[in-house]
């Protein structure tokens, strides 16, 4: 290995004006296009697989918070109208979750509109945010655990759609 960096080092002047073979320039180009594609292919998998255990830990959390602060069944018997509740308060906090998400999405947004539509808009998100908690109070009260859930689902759907409509006219933007 020595003396093949010795022979190079002393004979320098016969390899410097040589020019590289015909193509070379365009293989080495593909090759770098290709690795650089494999980069970003391997970070769009790794941004969505982290997405989606995000989303499933979430999910776990919650589950478990649930079981861990629920009372033992011969407890939830005793105590109908405190289970009852449970159930609202889990469903209410999994589509409060949803709605934040999305309103932060949103927000992330805004700054690429003018300011007339960015103060109208969070105007109309202020508004969502207001009703909703009022409704969510309102149901809280209610004595019929199944009407009261079945109508917080309907109401965050409605907002959901309503939010998923303002992000999807705000466009796609790269940074959000």
């Amino acid at each position: 290995m020595e003396s093949l960096k010795n022979y190079i080092k002393e004979n320098r002047a016969v390899f410097d004006d040589k020019e590289p073979a015909e193509g070379h320039f365009e293989r080495f180009e593909e090759r770098l296009d290709c690795l650089m594609a494999e980069k970003q292919a391997n970070r769009t998998l790794k941004v969505r697989l982290l997405t989606v255990f995000s989303a499933a830990a979430s999910v776990l959390l919650i589950i478990a918070a649930v079981r861990f602060y629920s009372p033992p069944e011969t407890e939830k018997n005793q105590l109908t109208g405190q289970a009852d509740k449970t159930e609202f308060s889990v469903t209410n906090q999994f589509y409060t979750e949803q709605m934040n998400q999305k309103i932060e999405r949103i927000q992330c947004k805004l700054s690429a509109v003018s300011p007339d539509i960015r103060i109208q808009l969070e105007k109309d998100l202020n508004q969502i945010v207001t009703d909703n908690k009022q409704f969510v109070k309102k149901m809280q009260n209610e004595n019929d655990e199944d009407f009261a859930v079945f109508y917080l689902v309907k109401h965050y759907e409605i907002n959901l759609r309503a939010l998923k409509f303002i992000s999807d006219k705000l466009g796609d933007d790269g940074e959000c």
